[in-house]
């Protein structure tokens, strides 16, 4: 009787152990988080706002933007036991007042065709840099040249950093391509360095 009442316990402890196992895996790869973005650094050379020359047929002159920004954008992948895959490089812009002057691809993973693997629970950075002058501001109005000037004046830029693309989860039982486009709002000043930038999260 004893050894019978022993084997009884230890199948029905097994039989718990196989409901809990099942039940960690379904919450491990049938609930996908999606992916968080961040900006890790930030820091700002160079941002100047001036009138574009008149050019003598009448029309009012736009202004031109000259900038120099150096960015470290991180994406994380919050599961603890699916990869996530990007198909592609992110997309990054920059806004002022809602008006775009820098945009273009994130740094490419070295994966296969461009893809990135981020392993769960880790993270990918990707680090940008980008500088130009003599970028048409027109879409600003003049509201929008009276704000740079103000926050110019008050030494502190309120930019946006607008990242889409498309990630895939190692597993996931449709194996579709998810998209995702976050906000980041910034404040950088030109005196702002990479060592005293606040994280910002991504919405």
């Amino acid at each position: 009787m004893m050894m019978r009442r022993v084997r009884d316990e230890a199948a029905g402890f097994c039989l718990l152990c196989g409901i809990v196992l099942a039940v960690v895996l379904v919450a491990a790869y049938a609930v996908v988080y999606p992916v968080e973005v961040t900006v890790d650094e930030g820091a700002l050379g160079r941002l100047t706002l001036a009138a574009a020359p008149a050019t003598g047929n009448g029309t009012a002159p736009s202004s031109l933007l000259a900038f120099n920004i150096s960015l470290a954008v991180a994406v994380r992948n919050p599961n603890w036991a699916m990869s996530a895959w990007l198909a592609a490089p992110p997309i990054g812009e920059l806004r002022f007042r809602g008006v775009p002057f820098a945009w273009g691809s994130l740094p490419p993973g070295a994966g296969r065709r461009g893809r990135t693997r981020i392993r769960a629970r880790r993270t990918k950075v990707y680090r940008v840099s980008s500088a130009a002058q003599g970028v048409p501001m027109a879409a600003l109005g003049s509201d929008g040249v009276a704000e740079f000037a103000r926050e110019s004046a008050a030494g502190v830029f309120e930019l946006e950093l607008v990242v889409v693309g498309k990630v895939r989860y190692q597993a996931h039982p449709h194996r579709r391509r998810f998209n995702f486009r976050v906000s980041c709002p910034l404040n950088l000043s030109l005196s702002t360095a990479a060592t005293t930038f606040a994280r910002v999260t991504c919405t």
